[in-house]
């Protein structure tokens, strides 16, 4: 089966899960290609870019065209119509925003409005053959007039494992055992992710653990993650809202406690994993449930992904179903 992915998200750091799920379908016998362009450099990349979308398109070589966000949904839709091509596509919806209805994330800019509006949103799912949701939660904010699936996006448990903490921490210039350590996975000039509170949440724990020191994301290398999660006595994360967060699914693939705002499906992921915790967003309550987690591992966590299906190659064979489903080949 031949595979067209079009995605504006597929760098590390930026949408490094969908370039592992590219990876592991590929390892599965699939025939992909990708276009791939960063929104993030200029806006006109989606312009610049159309052309290429088109070309693919009109060609015909593909079974399936699989998008990742809406706003190439659109363009491949249009691409469609352009070409009167009939192959059918697959929509992942990643889109956080979708959950943020209090608006907390959204800004003055124009795109930023964009990304909020949900109107678009429902129109680039009624635009695809069959809608794949990263989480129930969104799933439910945005329903869609197509055959759909919850396919979160999986971790690879491999590359993700439990490694020596102390040995973490020397190749990577940290204090040693026992100090305590906090990670905080994503960039902290993420809006979205919120470090304001983690930064608060963390003072509160130096009161009563003056030694303990907060490790930011945000320019670590994605090959690097393993290292860093397996470092930390915890992994913190308090985004105004997710999908269905990487960050937390890779801590545990590690079995490293989660101590987490609730938000997207962090609940039911972590759900009977030892130490890790779902808070409000009370810094008070968030700091008490670092310093119970740390000192201590998330024994089965590993266990839990793979009993939700959340391994590389489980994720690949659901999506490979759809793929099959769509293209009328099951």
């Amino acid at each position: 089966m031949r595979v067209l992915v079009v995605t504006s998200i597929f760098l590390s750091g930026h949408g490094n899960f969908i370039a592992e799920q590219v990876r592991s379908l590929r390892s599965a016998g699939l025939d992909l290609d990708v276009i791939f362009f960063d929104p993030r450099e200029t806006r006109l990349n989606y312009a610049m870019n159309w052309p290429r979308v088109v070309g693919a398109i009109g060609r015909g070589r593909y079974d399936i065209i699989h998008t990742h966000h809406t706003y190439t949904m659109i363009m491949v839709g249009a691409g469609k119509k352009l070409t009167g091509s009939t192959t059918p596509v697959v929509l992942t919806v990643h889109e956080s925003e979708i959950l943020d209805r209090a608006g907390r994330t959204r800004t003055w800019h124009p795109t930023s409005q964009l990304r909020h509006f949900l109107p678009l949103k429902r129109f680039a799912a009624g635009q695809a053959d069959f809608v794949v949701f990263v989480s129930r939660q969104l799933a439910a904010a945005l329903p869609a007039p197509r055959p759909q699936e919850v396919i979160p996006c999986g971790i690879d448990l491999v590359k993700f494992r439990p490694l020596a903490q102390a040995e973490c921490r020397r190749r990577l210039g940290l204090p040693a055992p026992p100090r305590p350590i906090v990670f905080f996975p994503p960039n902290p000039r993420n809006r979205r992710k919120r470090f304001e509170l983690a930064q608060r949440a963390y003072d509160l724990v130096r009161e009563e653990s003056p030694d303990a020191v907060m490790v930011t994301g945000g320019h670590v290398d994605a090959d690097e993650m393993p290292l860093y999660y397996n470092a930390a006595d915890v992994t913190v994360q308090t985004s105004y809202c997710e999908a269905s967060p990487t960050v937390v699914k890779e801590a545990l693939a590690c079995e490293v406690p989660v101590v987490s705002t609730d938000v997207g499906d962090t609940r039911e992921v972590v759900e009977g994993v030892p130490h890790c915790w779902v808070c409000s967003e009370d810094p008070r309550e968030l700091a008490d449930r670092i310093l119970s987690a740390c000192g201590h591992r998330a024994t089965g966590a590993r266990q839990r992904l793979l009993q939700l299906g959340l391994g590389l190659d489980q994720v690949a064979e659901r999506m490979i179903r759809v793929y099959e489903r769509v293209a009328g080949c099951a």
